[in-house]
């Protein structure tokens, strides 16, 4: 036995209750039917459906890597190795200090 005592009342359930503005079903029907013809024809032209810089023959210049991916190349290198080197300096000494 519980009290159902809620000081705002008691909440509304929410709908969603979307109308479009303009809609015909038998337009609807009509295109699902037969297809949308709205479109004109078009005479087709090889390549013309893709996009960027393949469609112009530049794909090398997407290709190239840029100089911040290359600069950061190199000091990603260069940091690897010196972790390698203070891991084969200082490890040694490291293993010792613990078994004594």
């Amino acid at each position: 036995m519980g009290f159902s005592f809620n000081f705002f009342g008691s909440q509304e359930i929410r709908k969603f209750s979307y109308k479009p503005r303009f809609y015909d079903p038998e337009k609807e029907d009509r295109k699902k039917k037969f297809g949308d013809h709205s479109k004109e024809d078009k005479q087709y032209v090889p390549g013309s459906h893709v996009k960027g810089s393949l469609r112009d023959g530049n794909y090398q210049k997407t290709k190239d890597i840029s100089s911040n991916q290359k600069i950061l190349g190199m000091i990603t290198t260069l940091l690897l190795f010196a972790v390698i080197y203070l891991v084969y300096k200082y490890f040694p000494l490291l293993v010792d200090s613990l078994m004594k």
